[in-house]
C-alpha cells in the first residue's frame, strides 16, 4: 500500500492491539463488511446500486428518467413466485425526491413499477425496426396444442409450396453472382477508382472557380428549380432606366453654366435700368421721390417709376 490511509480504506490495516483471538477486522471494529450499505440489514434491507431498466415518467414532477440511470436503492424481499424470490427496490427521484418503488416479476421476466412513477410507452413498427414480430401469449399456447397444429398444417404446406420457387430462384441468383469472387472484386475496384477520379475532377473544377466546396454534377432537377426562379421585374426596369439616363446625360456640368448665365443676364438688366434712371434724373424728367419697389415679392430689385411734369 502507498500510505496508511489507503491501507485503512482497503481494510488491510491491522492495528497493534489486534490479535487473532479477537477474530477478523470487521468483528474487531464492530462493523459489517458492507459498511454503510448494511445499516438497515436488521430490517431485511440492503443498499445497492440499481439501474433503471426502462424509460419512466416521474410521478412527482412528470420529468423523464432515462433508461440506465443509477440510484442508491433499498433492496428487500417482498414475496415468492414458486421458489423464485420477488425483490422490491425503493429509491428517490433525483429531480424532486419522489419515492419510486419497482418490483421484479418472475412470471413475465420483467420489472413492474409499483408506485411513484409511470412507465413510458414506446411503440415501434416492425418494418421500420427491421425485426421479427414475436407471437403473442395466446398464439404460443395455441402452438402447443396438437389439434391447432393439425388444423393449420395444410395451410402451412400450401404457403411453403407457393414460396418454394421464389426461394429457389433467389438462391440460384445469389450463387451465380457470387460464384466468381475475382470478377466481383475487380468490378468493385473499378467502380471505386472511377468514383475517385470523378471526385478529384469536381474538386479541381471547384478550385478553378474559387470555391471551397465540391460542386455536384448538374441534374435535371437543378435545371428545373433554376428555371422556376423569377427575379423582380421592378429591379430590372429601374436598372434599365438608370442606364438610359446615364447614357443620355452630358459629361459636362450643364447646371453650373446655366446658373452663371442667368446671373449675368440679371446683372445686365440691372445695369441698363440704373443707367436709364440716372440719365432721366439728370434731364429733370424724374422726381427723386418717385423711387418705389418694383414688386412686393422682390426685395432685391427696385425699379424707378417714370413721372413726367405736366
Amino acid at each position: 500500500m502507498s500510505s496508511l490511509a489507503a491501507a485503512r480504506a482497503d481494510n488491510f490495516y491491522y492495528p497493534p492491539e489486534w490479535s487473532p483471538k479477537k477474530g477478523g477486522l470487521n468483528k474487531f471494529h464492530g462493523q459489517h463488511a458492507l459498511r454503510e450499505r448494511a445499516r438497515k440489514l436488521d430490517q431485511g434491507i440492503l443498499i445497492i446500486r440499481f439501474e433503471m431498466p426502462f424509460n419512466i415518467w416521474c410521478g412527482g414532477c412528470n420529468s423523464m428518467i432515462a433508461k440506465g440511470v443509477r440510484f442508491n436503492s433499498e433492496k428487500k424481499q417482498v414475496g415468492n413466485y414458486y421458489s423464485t424470490k420477488i425483490w422490491s427496490f425503493t429509491m428517490k427521484s433525483p429531480c424532486c425526491k419522489q419515492e419510486i418503488v419497482i418490483q421484479t416479476d418472475p412470471k413475465n421476466t420483467e420489472y413492474v413499477i409499483i408506485s411513484g412513477a409511470q412507465r413510458k410507452t414506446e411503440d415501434y413498427d416492425v418494418e421500420d425496426a427491421e425485426t421479427l414480430l414475436l407471437p403473442a401469449d395466446e398464439e404460443r399456447d395455441k402452438l402447443a396444442d396438437p389439434m391447432y397444429k393439425l388444423e393449420h398444417q395444410e395451410e402451412d404446406l400450401k404457403k411453403k409450396k407457393e414460396a418454394e420457387p421464389v426461394l429457389v430462384h433467389l438462391q440460384r441468383l445469389s450463387d451465380s453472382r457470387h460464384s466468381d469472387d475475382y470478377a466481383l472484386n475487380r468490378a468493385l475496384r473499378d467502380r471505386l477508382r472511377s468514383q475517385k477520379k470523378r471526385v478529384a475532377e469536381e474538386k479541381r473544377s471547384a478550385r478553378k472557380m474559387g470555391l471551397g466546396v465540391r460542386l455536384l454534377p448538374p441534374s435535371a432537377e437543378d435545371a428545373t428549380a433554376a428555371a422556376s426562379v423569377k427575379f423582380a421585374s421592378k429591379f430590372e426596369k429601374s436598372r434599365r432606366d438608370k442606364r438610359a439616363a446615364i447614357k443620355a446625360a452630358s459629361i459636362f456640368p450643364e447646371s453650373s453654366s446655366s446658373t452663371s448665365k442667368n446671373k449675368l443676364d440679371l446683372a445686365l438688366k440691372r445695369r441698363n435700368i440704373k443707367a436709364g434712371a440716372a440719365s432721366a434724373l439728370m434731364a429733370s424728367r424724374v422726381k427723386p421721390s418717385s423711387w418705389q419697389s418694383a414688386g412686393s415679392g422682390s426685395s432685391r430689385t427696385q425699379m424707378p417709376i417714370m413721372a413726367t411734369r405736366k
